[in-house]
């Protein structure tokens, strides 16, 4: 299994909730489609004033990533422009990791989407 991070800065706990919501109703729903994609989060934490955001989406592995990266450089971040303009600042780049030990609900997606 595939992780693939990325990391912004949101000025207020509004805009996370702003980001989180456009997730939901947008992105997430159109990664449910793609083939070999397990799930995504977003999760946050407060640092000082401001608020960092902590994207993950779990793929089988990277041809299913190459579905959702859509580029030649799958290292580039995809961020809509609407996005862009909501966020303080993001990083232009995501980054990969293999999994390789797990345990709970996400090892038993992976088994079931494997047989």
């Amino acid at each position: 299994m595939i992780i693939r991070t990325w990391r912004a800065i949101a000025a207020n706990q509004q805009v996370v909730d702003t980001y989180g919501a456009h997730l939901a109703r947008n992105t997430f729903q159109e990664m449910k489609k793609l083939d070999g994609h397990i799930g995504a989060s977003m999760s946050a934490k407060q640092i000082g004033e401001k608020y960092e955001i902590l994207f993950m989406s779990y793929w089988r592995d990277m041809d299913a990533v190459r579905q959702f990266a859509r580029r030649d450089d799958i290292h580039e971040a995809v961020v809509k422009e609407s996005t862009q303009k909501l966020l303080d600042s993001f990083d232009p780049k995501v980054e990969y990791f293999e999994v390789q030990v797990s345990s709970g609900s996400i090892l038993e997606q992976v088994a079931s989407q494997a047989g």
